[in-house]
């Protein structure tokens, strides 16, 4: 029914072709997308997202734009590129699995430092999305080392019941919201999980990275949890997947 254009490997690598031609585009549902700022939504793959934002809010900040104050610095790219991957729309370029659907967007993510602040910032944005009625959010953000002088997380704290985010998370999901999150860009060890919180939640959807051709990518973080669960959940491509360009309102990248 659709022109994927080269955005079509990694929507079938999913059967996301399939359910499209039954005609769900991800219609009736809210999507949360919290990220490190959106600094380029009049991109021409947002021509028909941008009808469907319910609302935005930056919890960094602290105002009603999410379009981050210095966005010169390159604040606000990687929201732009995840939000097109998930519901940009443009024929023979991009098209996003749940382009049907409506979205709130929160920027959780200060670029300029690492701290636990951004943990709290996420839980802001959930309860606010919750209060708005959010259905399903996705985050590819994660939590583990900070800068100093804030104590770092480690490895052992990926248990599912010791983070601030992945406890908020898993409450999130206990009142009826789906929560993805990526699993992490860590990698893989011998030793112990190489997870990010939320990623280590029993109730938090961790997703994986793929190459083009399915092997896990090898930035991937893995599990198992310290209490023996199997992380990630679910994978998908990860690798040179086709997104809107954060900088020009008619490129890709």
């Amino acid at each position: 029914v659709f022109d994927y254009g080269p955005s079509f490997g990694q929507l079938n690598l999913m059967n996301v072709p399939a359910i499209h031609d039954r005609g769900n585009y991800g219609q009736g549902v809210i999507i949360g997308v919290f990220d490190n700022g959106f600094r380029l939504l009049n991109h021409e793959a947002f021509d028909t997202l941008r009808t469907r934002i319910v609302a935005t809010y930056d919890f960094v900040d602290h105002k009603v734009s999410v379009v981050p104050n210095n966005p010169s610095t390159g604040f606000g790219a990687h929201g732009v590129v995840t939000l097109s991957a998930l519901g940009g729309f443009k024929q023979g370029q991009l098209i996003g699995p749940a382009f049907g659907a409506s979205y709130i967007l929160a920027r959780t993510e200060n670029d300029s430092s690492e701290t636990p602040l951004e943990e709290d910032n996420w839980v802001a944005a959930i309860e606010w999305a919750d209060s708005i009625g959010v259905d399903v959010t996705s985050t590819s953000l994660g939590y583990l080392t900070y800068d100093p002088p804030f104590a770092s997380w480690t490895w052992q704290n990926m248990d599912g019941n010791t983070t601030v985010i992945t406890r908020a998370a898993d409450m999130a999901v206990a009142r009826g919201i789906v929560v993805c999150n990526s699993a992490g860009n860590n990698g893989f060890s011998n030793e112990h999980n190489t997870l990010n919180a939320p990623a280590d939640g029993d109730s938090v959807l961790a997703i994986g990275a793929v190459s083009v051709d399915g092997q896990r990518a090898s930035f991937s973080s893995v599990g198992p949890t310290v209490d023996g669960r199997i992380k990630p959940d679910l994978m998908a491509q990860g690798v040179a997947v086709r997104c809107a360009h954060w900088d020009n309102p008619t490129q890709y990248t």
